[in-house]
């Protein structure tokens, strides 16, 4: 799950792309950069306190000399701010964030049966709905445990309509009721 940093991080680059009209350049930029930036000793190079920073801009500015000049100052930000290990979260939330402008969000769906044609059209018309997007792409898990019904997981959010969850609940109230009487 996305913190707040990586949200906040997640939304400014995505403002920055969309007003320099370059959105895929910086996904490209973020496809490109993950290995060099998820390097054990590069990444132990720069989260090391006793590297100066200056050291550390050169050795990026090297890597990436073909990036786009703020996307190269991002990923100063995140040396700068000790914020290196989260690359990959930021750049996820980035690329979530990304296909909901564009109308498409990624759903989970975890059911303790196969889902029929019939159900999964009614559940991605939910989907629309809920997130305002015209697209869904749909993953299927299947989870015996969940007794019935199902737990749709978009990025951070989650619905459960679980047979399990319910019941669960139930029981909470139930608890919650006997210890006020």
């Amino acid at each position: 799950m996305a913190s707040s940093i990586v949200k906040r991080y997640a939304k400014a680059i995505l403002e920055i792309a969309s007003e320099t009209k370059k959105m895929d350049a910086w996904g490209k930029d973020f496809k490109n950069a993950e290995e060099i930036i998820l390097d054990e000793d590069l990444n132990s190079f720069l989260s090391s306190p006793q590297v100066p920073f200056a050291e550390k801009f050169k050795s990026i500015d090297t890597l990436m000399k073909n990036y786009e000049p703020l996307f190269l100052n991002f990923i100063k930000v995140l040396i700068n701010r000790n914020h290196v290990d989260l690359f990959k979260h930021i750049m996820s939330e980035f690329y979530d964030q990304n296909q909901i402008l564009k109308g498409k969000v990624s759903a989970t769906i975890t059911s303790s049966i196969k889902l029929s044609n019939d159900q999964k059209k009614m559940l991605i018309e939910k989907i629309c709905n809920i997130f305002n997007v015209t697209d869904v792409e749909i993953i299927e898990n299947i989870d015996e445990s969940i007794l019935g019904g199902f737990i749709i997981r978009v990025g951070d959010t989650i619905i459960d309509s679980s047979t399990k969850n319910k019941l669960n609940e139930l029981e909470k109230h139930l608890l919650k009721s006997t210890l006020v009487n």
